[in-house]
């Protein structure tokens, strides 16, 4: 190739060269492959401004790799799962923001901040810090951190309860159960419906909105498994969606002046297009379609529907329903 040489001063051909090249990093004897040029015209040989930065990196990511020392990557990507800037993430380990800074841009971390900030990885550990440095944070990067790591409890919560349920097609409708569009299905039921509802009347709404989807389409919207009780239909674990989706923030109840049960509205924070972003068309179509079918009834009204289909009347109690039944649907 032809480039410039600094000892010709002037544009030669030049040879690219890769040699091992030992250099002490700390304590440490680091051996890397390192690049240059040799000028076919003088004999000389140097490195451009390039070849010697990406030495260097190698050679840091050598030592990364011998002290299991962090890589800037993973500090930010750690940040970024907290959706914490450069400043809120600094203030919240008790660090400066030009440390962070240089951090990720490559400088090497000694070996105790390397193993602190690994702890991050951790949203407990995380969350730990943030409640006790938030104070230092503005009122929107608070908010910011804080439904970051609701949603990490949204996927913990995902991944326990994926490994309750064992993924039988059947069962599941072709789809993976799929706990966070669950609990998305359920806020874009209450958004159609435009109102509060009754906890039975959202749970008949929502095995309505599956087993027409299958009927439809040969494939479920949530794969979410639903057992046959006295009630009705029921989604498995149905307690335990209801209970984490309100700690989390997704949904929020309070009991109506008669007490005559829970009624669940969406937060008033909720984003719709996000919660819309996690559906196709049709699928969205589905869901308003049956909410709007199904939303001015009340909960013994579709209880007694729910006793017409034979997803209830051919499925032993307590069982799983076979989503075979979504073909018989008498409402749909």
């Amino acid at each position: 190739m032809r480039d410039f040489c600094p000892n010709c001063e002037k544009e030669t051909d030049l040879t690219l060269k890769k040699e091992r090249e030992t250099n002490k990093i700390k304590d440490r004897e680091i051996v890397i492959d390192a690049e240059f040029y040799i000028c076919n015209e003088c004999g000389e040989d140097f490195a451009t401004a390039g070849q010697m930065e990406r030495a260097l990196n190698d050679g840091y990511n050598k030592y990364r790799e011998m002290e299991g020392i962090i890589f800037p990557e993973e500090i930010i990507n750690i940040r970024k799962k907290y959706n914490a800037s450069q400043k809120a993430f600094a203030k919240i380990l008790n660090m400066g923001e030009l440390t962070i800074n240089s951090y990720e841009q490559g400088s090497l971390v000694a070996k105790s901040m390397s193993d602190f900030i690994k702890l991050m990885e951790h949203p407990e550990n995380f969350t730990e810090l943030f409640e006790k440095n938030k104070s230092k944070l503005s009122t929107g990067q608070i908010k910011k951190i804080e439904s970051s790591l609701s949603n990490q409890k949204i996927h913990t919560y995902c991944k326990d309860l994926d490994q309750m349920i064992e993924v039988k097609e059947k069962y599941t409708g072709y789809s993976r159960p799929d706990w966070g569009k669950y609990i998305a299905m359920l806020q874009m039921i209450l958004f159609y419906a435009g109102k509060e509802l009754y906890k039975m009347v959202l749970i008949k709404i929502a095995f309505y909105t599956d087993f027409a989807a299958y009927k439809k389409n040969v494939r479920s919207i949530t794969g979410w498994p639903y057992a046959a009780i006295n009630f009705g239909p029921v989604p498995d674990e149905w307690k335990t969606i209801f209970h984490k989706a309100e700690e989390c923030g997704y949904l929020q109840s309070r009991m109506d002046e008669e007490e005559c049960g829970e009624l669940f509205a969406l937060p008033e924070n909720y984003n719709p297009e996000h919660i819309k972003s996690q559906f196709s068309e049709k699928e969205l179509k589905i869901i308003m379609d049956v909410t709007g079918k199904l939303k001015n009834k009340t909960a013994t009204e579709l209880k007694n529907l729910t006793h017409l289909e034979d997803a209830w009347l051919k499925t032993d109690h307590a069982s799983r329903i076979d989503y075979k039944y979504a073909e018989t649907l008498k409402l749909f």
